[in-house]
C-alpha cells in the first residue's frame, strides 16, 4: 500500500512539473474579498488567449503576448487597463467571470501583436490622415487665406 502512495505521488509531482511550463503564464490576482477563484484556471486560460491570438494574428511565439497580468476581484467597476510603457495589464472584475476574463485578456495580448514603433507609426499616420479630411466649420473655411 505505501509503494501505491508513492507511485501516485511521484505521479502528481511529475505531472505539476511537467505541465508547469506549458502554462507559462503568472497572472497574480488580488481577491481581497477572498471570492471563489481558480489560480490554475487564470493562468492557463491566459496562456490559451495568448496561444489563439498569436494563432490568428501569424505571430511566431505566443509568449511574446504574455505581458504582466493582474487580475483584481471585487470591483465594481469591471474595466481592464493597459500600462503603455510596460505592457502590463490589470484586469478588474467583480467577481470571477470566464467570459469577462477572456474579453479582457484578448485585448491586453492583442495590444502585443502591433510593436511600439508600428503602433506608434499607424497612430501618426491616422492623425495626419484625419487632419488632411476632417470637417470643417464655414467660418473655419472662410478664414483660410
Amino acid at each position: 500500500m505505501q509503494f501505491r502512495a508513492w507511485l501516485f505521488t511521484a505521479a502528481v509531482l511529475l505531472t505539476l512539473c511537467t505541465a508547469r511550463p506549458a502554462c507559462g503564464a503568472v497572472v497574480t490576482i488580488e481577491n481581497p474579498k477572498g471570492l471563489p477563484v481558480d489560480a490554475s484556471q487564470v493562468n492557463f486560460l491566459y496562456t490559451i488567449t495568448c496561444q489563439e491570438i498569436a494563432e490568428a494574428y501569424h505571430v511566431r511565439n505566443y509568449k511574446d503576448l504574455q505581458v504582466p497580468l493582474t487580475l483584481v476581484l471585487g470591483e465594481d467597476d469591471e474595466r481592464y487597463v493597459i500600462d503603455h510603457l510596460t505592457g502590463a495589464g490589470t484586469v478588474y472584475l467583480r467577481q470571477w467571470i470566464e467570459q469577462n476574463f477572456v474579453a479582457a485578456a484578448v485585448m491586453i495580448a492583442f495590444h502585443r501583436v502591433l510593436s511600439k514603433d508600428r503602433f506608434n507609426s499607424e497612430v501618426t499616420k491616422i492623425l495626419t490622415r484625419f487632419g488632411r479630411v476632417k470637417p470643417q466649420t464655414v467660418t473655419a473655411l472662410r478664414r483660410r487665406p
